[in-house]
């Protein structure tokens, strides 16, 4: 229970995170713990590549909407 929670928690930061994004995609076995990658991470990380340019759009948007109320007029940030 302990490491999926774990890796729920390495999933969503990597996400967020562009540098630990980074880290993770470089050094993989040391952000999970581990010698070697299981099945489920490597699929983990394969699906996170694929998602990616989506998930930046996604977040860029939410994050223009939260800094400017939805409303533009942030000198292009939204």
């Amino acid at each position: 229970m302990y490491q999926d929670d774990k890796r729920k928690q390495i999933i969503a930061r990597a996400i967020i995170d562009p540098e630990f994004r980074q880290k993770l995609f470089a050094t993989p076995e040391e952000v999970f713990e581990v010698k070697v990658l299981n099945e489920n991470d490597v699929a983990a990380l394969s699906r996170i590549r694929k998602m990616l340019p989506a998930m930046d759009d996604i977040v860029s948007a939410m994050a223009g909407d939260i800094l400017c109320g939805g409303g533009g007029g942030c000198g292009g940030l939204a």
